[in-house]
This record gives structure tokens, C-alpha cells and sequence, in this order.
């Protein structure tokens, strides 16, 4: 059966006999496994300019039971500028692997691939601060997949106090009432808890020029890496490393 569906790549390894099994992102079937021949990749033909990093791609795809070869292949659209940057090709990397963390196989998410794409549109024409658009894209994925904080009232007690504290493992904010006694707090301002609910009604082309101060977008980067790693069990990613020692 020969089906066809606009992809993403995330995550390609060579195997034997001359082929490749890549992970592909696609808009109809979601994360799925495609076996294609190296031939796919050589050369400057427009087939093969789709099976590269941050391009979105228009895939022919025969399906033989529950597996899929790749068959013609051309680009919608590439994001070249995200690899002339290494800022840009950082953090694209890293959410390509946390994408492929979070999604199960064959399960379509059609909001999170076009939050991809708004996402290297965003970080395509970004400046500085690439850091920013990528805690962006994980709180709304987070919030895609009904993972978000809880942040209009004390995770515990339920009231609204002016001043509340993020706590990692409780899922949200918390009052200093309750916080007492609740262990570590990851974080005691405010103003953070703002951002994240202005974020997450925002869209991507909306954030796309907001910039925060040094503190307060590194202190917001580790928050949502930190949540993410304890309620979506993200962890031991190798992109994430690699931003870390840059």
C-alpha cells in the first residue's frame, strides 16, 4: 500500500545491506520507523535534500503490514539557517530528541508537529537567546499532552495566595503555608510562574522576539528541564549534554 504524508526526520542509523532505518516524524501516522536505502541520501536531487536535519518533507511511504520503506521523497521546506548557527543546530538537536522521547509510536500528534514547525521558523530568524524558543516549545508540548503545571492555585491546599513557589514534584505552584512542609522547592519567584502562563497562551510567532534577562531565562530553562525530566521521565538525553558543556 502506498501511502503519503509531510515528515520530519528525527533520527536517522545506518544499518546493513545498504539501507537506513529512520524515525520519522510524520503528520498522518505520527513517530514511525522507515526503512530506505542509502541511495535516498546521496547526491543533490531534491529526494535526497529531504532526508536531511530541519526539513520538512513530502514522503512516499509502502506499507507492508506494520512496517514502512521509504520510497520518493522531496522538500517542502528547509530550515537551512538553524545549520549555518551552532546555537541554533544545538538546540534544534535537542528537540528533536526530546520529541522523540515524548511521542509513542503510531500515535498521531498533529498539534506537536506543527508546533515543530513554528519552531524552526521561530529559531531560523532568532538572534540570540536560541535557548528561550526551546523551553517555549517544551512547555507547550508539555501542555499538548496534558502534562502542564498547575499553577492557578496551591497544588496542595487549593487557595490563591499572592506569592506562590514552583515545586518540581508536586506538579506546580504551592504556597509558602504548605511549603513548609513539603521538602525541596525548586524555585521561590513569582515572576516565573507569570511567564509560564503567559508562554503557554502565547503562540510561537508571538514569543518569537521576546527576550528575558541572563538569570531569568537560565533559571526558566532549568525549571522545565527539571519538570519535564520528573513527570515525563525525560532524561540522559545526548543533545542536552552537549548544551550544558557549550
Amino acid at each position: 500500500m502506498q501511502l503519503t504524508t509531510r515528515g520530519i526526520i528525527l533520527r536517522q542509523t545506518k544499518t546493513v545491506n545498504d539501507m537506513r532505518m529512520l524515525t520519522l516524524f510524520s503528520e498522518r501516522f505520527g513517530k514511525i520507523s522507515v526503512a530506505a536505502k542509502n541511495d535516498n541520501f546521496r547526491g543533490k536531487l531534491k529526494s535526497s535534500l529531504a532526508t536531511r536535519p530541519f526539513t520538512l518533507g513530502n514522503y512516499d511511504l509502502y506499507k507492508n503490514r506494520d512496517s514502512f520503506r521509504m520510497g520518493r521523497s522531496e522538500t517542502l521546506r528547509s530550515f537551512f539557517g538553524i545549520g549555518e548557527d551552532v546555537d541554533r543546530y544545538m538546540e534544534a538537536s535537542f528537540v528533536l530528541e526530546f520529541t522523540d522521547k515524548i511521542l509513542e509510536e503510531n500515535a498521531p500528534a498533529p498539534s506537536i508537529f506543527q508546533l515543530m514547525i513554528d519552531y524552526f521558523d521561530a529559531l531560523e530568524h532568532r538572534t540570540r537567546e536560541m535557548s528561550f524558543l526551546t523551553t517555549v516549545y517544551q512547555i507547550k508540548a508539555v501542555k499538548i499532552l496534558g502534562y502542564s503545571p498547575h499553577l492557578r492555585t496551591c497544588v496542595h491546599c487549593g487557595k490563591e495566595k499572592p506569592d506562590y513557589m514552583f515545586h518540581v514534584e508536586s506538579g506546580g505552584a504551592v504556597c509558602p503555608d504548605c511549603a513548609r512542609d513539603n521538602g525541596l522547592i525548586y524555585h521561590s519567584d513569582s515572576d516565573i510562574i507569570d511567564k509560564i502562563k503567559f508562554i503557554s497562551k502565547s503562540s510561537m510567532k508571538e514569543l518569537e522576539k521576546l527576550y528575558l534577562e541572563k538569570q531569568s531565562l537560565d533559571e526558566m530553562n532549568s525549571l522545565i528541564r527539571r519538570y519535564t525530566r520528573y513527570h515525563l521521565d525525560i532524561s540522559d538525553l545526548k543533545s542536552e549534554s552537549l548544551l550544558l558543556d557549550h
